[in-house]
């Protein structure tokens, strides 16, 4: 693998997966499971945590005025997560990096298996979310002085059912919040907050200095485009001997809002064969 990624940075093509193989049985199952998710919320847009917000949700307007329509049946990242989390792990411990209104997030939550839902998010968790959850325990601590968060940072314990959701609201670029998180084991990760090289290249230095990943992980990021892919194949390149990576996928699918904007370039890492 090591040598392919290296032969990328030297001008040709790395042989990524463009396609992913799934029981189309167990597909058709996580579509219908999550557009039926999908109908239990009208509304993800509430008014006044908007005005508070720090990037407005990560929603912006050409997707506000989609954000709550129906999905078709085409695939979305998240279905490829769920399917995926189905098919290979036992229980499910999910971190979600860019929560936004919680959309991908709820679809997560209801996961139909033993798990654990962690999301780590500027923006204080969407008030859409908490009439649903009941609050556990809550910490705080000070934001540093020169993010764009004004608030304390936090990190809320809820329930969901009986599943454990825990809420980071916190800056990505703080490392005292990612501490917070400190020798967790997660063997599934996405990321979906700043679309920048930098941003995902910390993540995953975050991930890896505070033991984050499971001995069995997956990893998903979308919008990888220009720099950022280049970002996705230095990730690959410095930790592949690291932790063994086996597969390496360049997807182009929906995303949160489905049909309704042009499907995303996803990329997906794991440490052992999908």
């Amino acid at each position: 693998m090591l040598s392919k990624i290296i032969e990328y940075f030297q001008g040709s093509s790395i042989p990524t997966n463009p396609e992913i193989k799934i029981d189309q049985e167990l597909l058709s199952k996580v579509i219908a499971e999550n557009r039926s998710i999908q109908s239990q919320i009208s509304n993800w847009i509430d008014r006044e945590a908007f005005k508070k917000s720090c990037f407005n949700y990560g929603v912006p307007d050409f997707i506000e005025v989609v954000l709550n329509k129906e999905l078709n049946n085409e695939p979305t990242y998240t279905d490829i997560m769920k399917a995926l989390a189905y098919k290979h792990f036992g229980d499910l411990n999910y971190l979600e990096i860019g929560v936004s209104v919680g959309k991908n997030f709820h679809q997560m939550m209801n996961i139909e298996m033993p798990a654990s839902i962690t999301g780590f998010d500027i923006e204080e968790i969407n008030p859409i979310l908490t009439t649903i959850l009941t609050q556990k325990d809550k910490s705080t601590w000070n934001t540093p002085a020169k993010s764009i968060k004004k608030s304390d940072s936090s990190l809320t314990s809820f329930l969901y059912k009986s599943t454990p959701v825990d809420y980071l609201c916190a800056d990505v670029w703080d490392q005292n919040s990612w501490q917070k998180l400190e020798n967790r084991k997660f063997n599934l990760i996405f990321s979906d907050a700043l679309h920048t090289p930098e941003a995902i290249l910390f993540e995953f230095e975050m991930i890896v200095k505070y033991g984050l990943l499971d001995d069995k992980f997956i990893i998903v990021w979308d919008d990888l485009v220009g720099k950022m892919k280049n970002a996705f194949f230095k990730i690959i390149k410095k930790y592949d001997k690291t932790f063994g990576i086996q597969d390496v996928y360049l997807l182009n699918i929906n995303g949160w809002v489905g049909q309704h904007e042009q499907p995303h370039s996803v990329g997906i890492i794991s440490n052992f064969k999908l």
